[in-house]
């Protein structure tokens, strides 16, 4: 049975698919039952649930940084794990934490790293390599930072940076975990409203995870819940982002609602005791 509020992916073939995917860490399990998920492609999802729910494991298992225990997973029909590294850098590319490089870089420079996959032994960059970077850093808003030195940017900053090294890949597929984590309201909605342009201009698959369930309701299609390493919920943000879903997966009272000026649900926490 398909969890509460899961739909068809339509006409589109899939990008990404799990088929019954579990995986544990020593000792503590993640992932406990089999997770079973498809992504279209050219859509949008949002993976949300409380600390420890499974969220950035099921990213990395994706991102084939983790084997499943069993299961099977397809990104652009490739295996995860046993494609070959470079090709599936030309699919998919990933946005984590913040890295640590470990020498001094211009922005610039960070972002050209994007482009390696597509590089053939000690290949300096070409004309197409550096507009692909230049694209990249207007798409993100940073153009004016290229030549500034990496370790020297704010925390809002550098994550921007790291999606433009993400989009430089010229991806398929984008697989981003708290994308928007060191971001103010400004940044977190501009950063939203160029993802939904690049899915609409280049029809990019973007899975992401969030916590902030407002996002999720107003940039994506869909919505995946989870709860103790189990899906337990996925579809439109009307189905899924309901106050019982919402009550249960987190364990604490809200108040949900249509926005009068978006359309969109809008999640507000409510006080433990109320006046």
């Amino acid at each position: 049975m398909s969890p509460p509020g899961e739909r068809s992916v339509g006409m589109h073939k899939a990008d990404i698919g799990l088929h019954d995917v579990g995986f544990a860490y020593p000792g503590a399990p993640a992932l406990m039952r089999g997770v079973s998920l498809s992504v279209a492609e050219g859509e949008m999802l949002a993976v949300l649930g409380p600390n420890g729910s499974g969220k950035t494991t099921l990213l990395r298992l994706l991102a084939g940084r983790l084997r499943a225990a069993f299961g099977r997973i397809e990104v652009c029909g490739m295996d995860p794990v046993r494609a070959d590294r470079r090709a599936f850098a030309r699919e998919v590319a990933v946005v984590g934490p913040q890295p640590e490089l470990g020498f001094t870089y211009t922005v610039v420079e960070v972002v050209l790293m994007g482009r390696a996959p597509h590089l053939d032994g000690f290949r300096l960059e070409t004309d197409a390599d550096l507009a692909a970077a230049d694209r990249a850093m207007r798409a993100t808003g940073i153009g004016h930072l290229a030549e500034r030195r990496f370790d020297a940017l704010s925390s809002g900053e550098r994550q921007r940076v790291s999606v433009a090294r993400a989009l430089a890949q010229e991806p398929r597929v984008l697989l981003l975990d708290e994308p928007a984590a060191h971001l103010d309201i400004k940044q977190q909605i501009v950063l939203h409203e160029t993802l939904r342009m690049l899915r609409e201009q280049r029809g990019l698959t973007i899975i992401s995870v969030l916590h902030d369930l407002n996002i999720a309701a107003l940039y994506f299609d869909r919505v995946a819940l989870m709860r103790d390493g189990e899906l337990f919920a996925c579809g439109t943000p009307e189905a899924t982002i309901t106050y019982e879903n919402v009550r249960t997966v987190f364990d604490t009272d809200v108040y949900v609602d249509l926005n009068d000026l978006t359309g969109k649900l809008n999640v507000l926490p409510l006080p433990t005791k109320r006046q």
